[in-house]
This record gives structure tokens, sequence and C-alpha cells, in this order.
């Protein structure tokens, strides 16, 4: 859970390196060294007037340190934090293919948040829905036999105990690569939320999970995911877990000191563009074409 919270805007300033800010300054410069051999800009250190400062780059999202502390970054765009974030949010539901819904959208709720609302939603939909099992092979020591008896092993581990039997057999689980993936964010986001609502809805999700293993190798589970009918109703929570545990997504960052990061590539708006008169805003929040491209501009083409 974070304790303290940063909102800056898309190339602008987070915090000085100083002394006086401490672990931050560690934490972020550790940061900012691994952006820069990933060979992107979302955190650097820039020198203003003599003075070195962490600077967001041209990446919209959220980092949560190892502190406690979470830094939000949104996009430059008028209206202020409120529009900024719903433009975030929106591209972000555009990312994962979950329909955005104004009306219930809160612009109080930082962008870290709204994501785990939105992953802790669809996962108990998923939950409601039903969720998919798979046959999987186990071999047990049993006091019955089912499935195939295992003579070499049997004869081995049971040679004093004859009342066991020592089998293979297929068991109906929910133990498949699809709920082990959704455990594995399930696990990362409880320990970060604020949000008593979300806390609530993963806490069960996790009960439910319970005879999920947690991966150990989370590329090898996507791998093993098949888009069929019956796993439709998984895309849109798989999109997010891709998001936020697949690095090749793009959008997932890791440091030394970052429990987790959510950060999308941005194009940088000419300032020109940002300074417009408030009537032709107005005439944009009108037209849906109209903020269409702006989030092309900001986002890029998709």
């Amino acid at each position: 859970m974070y304790t303290r919270q940063f909102c800056v805007s898309a190339n602008g300033i987070i915090a000085e390196v100083s002394p006086k800010n401490g672990e931050l300054s560690n934490m972020l410069g550790e940061f900012a060294e691994v952006c820069t051999a990933d060979g992107s800009n979302a955190v650097t250190v820039s020198r203003k007037s003599g003075v070195k400062y962490f600077m967001a780059g041209d990446y919209c999202g959220f980092v949560c340190l190892a502190d406690g502390t979470l830094i939000e970054i949104l996009p430059n765009t008028e209206g202020g934090t409120a529009n900024a974030r719903k433009l975030l949010c929106t591209e972000f539901c555009k990312r994962c293919g979950y329909e955005f819904r104004p009306l219930s959208f809160d612009p109080d709720m930082n962008f870290m948040e709204y994501f785990i609302s939105v992953f802790a939603g669809e996962t108990m939909k998923i939950i409601k829905s039903g969720v998919l099992s798979a046959y999987a092979s186990r071999e047990d020591n049993l006091t019955s036999v089912q499935g195939t008896i295992m003579f070499a092993e049997n004869i081995r581990r049971n040679l004093v105990h004859r009342e066991r039997i020592y089998v293979r057999h297929d068991v109906f689980t929910p133990d498949r690569a699809e709920n082990r993936i959704i455990k594995a964010a399930a696990a990362i986001l409880i320990k970060l939320t604020a949000s008593s609502h979300s806390s609530h809805l993963l806490k069960e999700a996790l009960s439910y999970f319970d005879e999920v293993v947690v991966p150990h190798n989370i590329t090898a589970e996507f791998d093993k995911c098949i888009n069929t009918r019956n796993t439709k109703k998984y895309s849109t929570i798989l999109n997010i877990c891709r998001m936020l545990l697949d690095k090749k997504e793009g959008t997932a960052f890791s440091g030394k000191y970052v429990v987790c990061a959510q950060l999308y590539k941005t194009e940088q708006q000419p300032q020109s563009e940002i300074s417009k008169p408030q009537p032709q805003e107005k005439q944009l929040q009108d037209d849906p074409k109209d903020k269409n491209k702006i989030r092309q501009k900001l986002f890029g083409k998709r």
C-alpha cells in the first residue's frame, strides 16, 4: 500500500536530486539508470538553473516504489488533473479491451487505483460466470485405486505400507494457465491498493483460487493460453495481466526498488496546441471524433 503520492505531468519535474529527499533520490536514481539502459526515457535526470531534477519523460502511467511512494504521470492536456486522468484511463481501457464508463469514472481516483479496480471487477465477473477448469494428471499415494497403478514406484514406496497404492490419475481442477496468471497478478495488486473495495474483491478472488498454484515462469504460462470460444471471457483480464506481467508488451517496467510500474509511451504534444483558447476546447469535448484525435496525438494511432 502506498503512503505518499506525487502527481506530475509528462516531461515534468518529479523531485529534486537532493540529500534531503533521502531514500527517494536513491530509488529514483536507480530507476532512471534502468530506464536509460532499456533505451527509454520514462524517468531521467536533468539539470535546470544549476539544479538537478528527476524528470518524467514521454510516458504516462504510475510507478510504485518500495518505500510506499506512488508516482502518477499524467498526459499534458487542458482541463486539469481530472481531464488528464480521464484521458489516461480511456487509453488504458482501449489497450485492454475494457469498455470505459464515463458516468462511473471518479476523477479523484488515481490511475493505479483505477487500474486495480478494473482488474478486480473483471476477475469477479469471471468468477461469477464460472471459472474454467481442466483435467490434469497427478500422481498420488492413495488408499484406493484411481486411474493407473505405477507398479515400480508403488513397490519402492509401499513395500511396508501395503494399505497404500501409488497411482496416476486425472483430476478436474481450476489450476490452469489462465487462472494461474490471474492469481499471480492479484497477489501483486492486493499489496498496492489503498481502496477497501478493491482489496475486498481481490481477497475474495484469491480465496476462490486457493487450489490454483502461483506460477514460477509467467512467460511460459502466457504461451499456454489458447484463444477459444470458451476462453473468450478471459480476453480482457488476460490483456491486463500481460500489460502488468509481460515485459514484451512494453508497458511493464521493473527496477531494484520498483514494486510495480505501468507506463505508456506518449507523443509529446506541441505547446501551441496545449495553449489553444477555451472555446475550441469546448468544441473538441462535444465532438467524439476530435476527442479521438487528441488521444491519437498523445498516445499515437493503435
